[in-house]
């Protein structure tokens, strides 16, 4: 735990710290800085090319292998497999079941288990379950393992998040989230390109060209668990290939800006506790609406680019320069953002593109237009899921309280993935009016959502400032707005 520090008693805590936790009155600088010396800069490099890659691949592997079921779709499999009426949307959304259960213990035991080992088993087992989609014969085998993908799948992502937010600062962390998140949505956004491919094995072994959709990027999953076991990192306490030196100026940096040990042991009750508090409850829902978006484009883009004329070939291909677009914006999004210490303003400018890109998708004049809403859509979420990561990082000062809100923003993105599977559906095409109606509601509740846990925050620094309020316990700390 940090160590206490002499502050007046005429300052206040927090009304919304847990009256049964212990007070623990610590400190931090109220306005941090982009300034970091040689040997941080240093620091930071090493940590980057170290911590980023694997879960790069990892996430971009994973996105593949939950998605291309769309490609397999167009590409013969709902004819084989005789996907009729909304099997298809029902084989998608099973998958978010066992994902949203399986993220927050999956974060609960990572730091006790390790890095390694967790990671290694993830990707084996569903490695192993996403090639065995290769050799379904009937809608119950398909909807069977596409349970037991989520349930495999589902600790991978908060584990991600969590395991980046533990090596950087505060305003260290967007840049790097957007970096991970968008690099691997834009490997997963080359999805449509390598299906396509996989799909002309036609005939061989004997097998129709959508089993190999499945197969390949399986077995290519299996495969990586070498470079996993090889090199990724652990949490920095346990990391091996920092110097004594290295790891002190690392444990130095994050105690500075969170006031918080690296290594806080706490039992099972003590890290549930932190879901009694309303904010992790309301930074959570911030993901169910891009997250519900997301999902809808990624699993129906195939077949709305198709409903808007494109052959199932170009189809497939299309899919691709979004990601890449949205990749570029992301990015920039949050090495800006980070600059700039703000979260807000570029979640609601990101929120009022992607709106304007389902508006131009429902109602476009043309097939340009509508194209031109899939570009404007994908490149707002992608955007917008980033910054809400950093978020919810930024705005917890624990580690234990922090591993939970991640978890759980993680688990109410996955219902937001069970909602947006349901958002087009079959018989609404070619226009798919009601699944744009849905998904501009969805965002412009985000909107709401954003503007008012946003005024809730700055209205407590502005009482921190002027009244002397104490937030979470720690002196100087101030919410990202």
């Amino acid at each position: 735990m940090a160590k206490e520090v002499a502050v007046p008693s005429s300052i206040k805590e927090s009304p919304s710290e847990d009256a049964n936790k212990e007070s623990v009155i610590a400190h931090i600088d109220a306005s941090p800085t982009n300034a970091v010396t040689s040997a941080e800069k240093r620091l930071l490099r090493k940590i980057d090319w170290r911590v980023l890659p694997i879960p790069i691949m990892l996430v971009g592997l994973s996105s593949i292998d939950r998605t291309n079921i769309a490609s397999a779709r167009v590409a013969g499999m709902a004819t084989d497999l005789e996907l009729t009426g909304n099997r298809y949307n029902v084989a998608v959304s099973v998958f978010f079941v066992f994902y949203a259960l399986s993220e927050l213990p999956s974060n609960l035991i990572l730091r006790p288990i390790g890095v390694v080992p967790y990671l290694s088993f993830l990707i084996l087992a569903w490695g192993t379950i996403a090639m065995c989609l290769g050799f379904v014969q009937n809608f119950v085998q398909l909807t069977v393992l596409r349970l037991l993908l989520g349930l495999f799948e589902g600790g991978l992502n908060p584990a991600c998040v969590y395991l980046i937010s533990s090596w950087y600062k505060r305003y260290e962390t967007h840049r790097r989230i957007a970096i991970w998140y968008t690099l691997a949505s834009t490997i997963a956004g080359f999805a449509g390109v390598i299906s396509y491919g996989f799909s002309k094995m036609e005939a061989v072994g004997g097998l129709r060209g959508w089993r190999w959709i499945f197969i390949m990027p399986g077995l290519i999953t299996i495969l990586c668990v070498v470079p996993v076991y090889l090199f990724v990192s652990e949490f920095p306490e346990k990391a091996r290939w920092l110097k004594p030196e290295e790891l002190d100026l690392v444990r130095q940096r994050l105690r500075e800006d969170r006031a918080e040990e690296l290594d806080d042991k706490t039992t099972l009750r003590e890290s549930l506790a932190p879901l009694k508090d309303w904010r992790i409850w309301a930074m959570s829902m911030l993901y169910f609406y891009p997250a519900a978006g997301y999902y809808a484009l990624a699993f129906f883009m195939p077949s709305i680019l198709s409903a808007f004329g494109f052959s199932v070939a170009l189809s497939q291909i299309l899919q691709t320069p979004p990601y890449i677009l949205g990749a570029i914006c992301s990015v920039a999004t949050g090495y800006y953002a980070d600059k700039i210490h703000k979260r807000s303003p570029f979640m609601l400018g990101h929120a009022i593109v992607t709106i304007v890109g389902f508006l131009l998708m429902g109602w476009g004049a043309n097939t340009g237009g509508k194209l031109t809403g899939v570009f404007f859509s994908m490149t707002g979420i992608q955007c917008i899921i980033p910054t809400v990561f950093a978020f919810m990082s930024n705005n917890i000062v624990s580690v234990k309280a922090r591993k939970v809100g991640i978890a759980m923003q993680i688990v109410v993105g996955a219902i937001g993935g069970i909602t947006g599977s349901q958002i087009f559906r079959t018989k609404d095409a070619p226009g798919y009016r009601p699944g744009m109606y849905a998904a501009f509601a969805l965002m412009a509740v985000f909107v709401i959502n954003v503007a008012g846990v946003t005024e809730y925050f700055r209205r407590q620094n502005k009482k921190a400032d002027e009244e002397g309020l104490i937030i979470d316990g720690v002196v100087g700390f101030r919410y990202t707005l």
